[in-house]
């Protein structure tokens, strides 16, 4: 050992720096990779993370959001049984963003929609009639988010990111980009949240067609019930 070198007891343990995981980019996504998650989670541990769903559905459904383009918002409504919100535009057309996978009869984990704080303060006024502001959708888009899941078991608990599909849109009169996704969560008889994890939301056209009218009671029981999640 040379003169002056530290003895082996002086020597600062090594520690190991937790390693980011890189997230892939949506391709031609409008929002930057910058673009925030809103809600709490649970620390993220690295060590402990795991993949899942790398990559979004090759085959999305509902119609392109593109249809939305250069409409007017006039009102909104959630459902307070379903997770779904309608949106009504002044052309007197409406829309539904929806869950993809959701069946009103097995629904399975508590779903809730949610969205950027200020789209939900838009959405808080136009749903209870306050203001009379214009909102003229000029972009609309699926686009591909990646959040932390997470799952709170009694030995472990276990985080894996989750990419799901959102729509984001901006309005004409503010310039900014605002996201819709959808959370799936599940709670202890504490009210502690023990799993939560995202999944893909779409758009979907109501009929705007009159009801055509039935004499009798059974057909029209029947149609309202093969019918009844275009008005949820």
């Amino acid at each position: 050992m040379s003169p002056g070198a530290p003895l082996a007891k002086d020597v600062a343990p090594t520690r190991l720096q937790p390693v980011a995981i890189p997230l892939p980019k949506a391709p031609e996504s409008p929002i930057s990779p910058a673009f925030p998650s809103y809600g709490s989670y649970p620390a993220y541990n690295i060590e402990n993370a795991r993949r899942k769903r790398e990559s979004l559905k090759l085959d999305p459904i509902g119609i392109p959001p593109t249809e939305l383009v250069g409409k007017v918002l006039r009102k909104i409504a959630r459902s307070s049984a379903h997770p779904t919100v309608t949106l009504y535009f002044t052309d007197k057309t409406s829309y539904q963003i929806r869950v993809d996978g959701y069946n009103p009869a097995y629904p399975g984990l508590p779903k809730a929609i949610e969205t950027n704080p200020a789209l939900e303060s838009v959405f808080h006024a136009l749903e209870h009639g306050a203001g009379d502001v214009e909102y003229t959708i000029s972009h609309a888009a699926i686009v591909s988010l990646a959040d932390r899941a997470y799952e709170l078991g009694e030995k472990k608990e276990s985080e894996w990111v989750q990419h799901h599909a959102a729509l984001a849109f901006k309005f004409k009169e503010e310039g900014r980009w605002h996201c819709v996704w959808v959370t799936l969560a599940e709670h202890d008889k504490r009210g502690r949240c023990i799993f939560r994890t995202f999944d893909d939301v779409y758009l979907a056209k109501l009929d705007q067609r009159p009801p055509k009218k039935r004499g009798h009671s059974k057909q029209k029981a029947s149609i309202g019930q093969r019918n009844r999640f275009s008005t949820l």
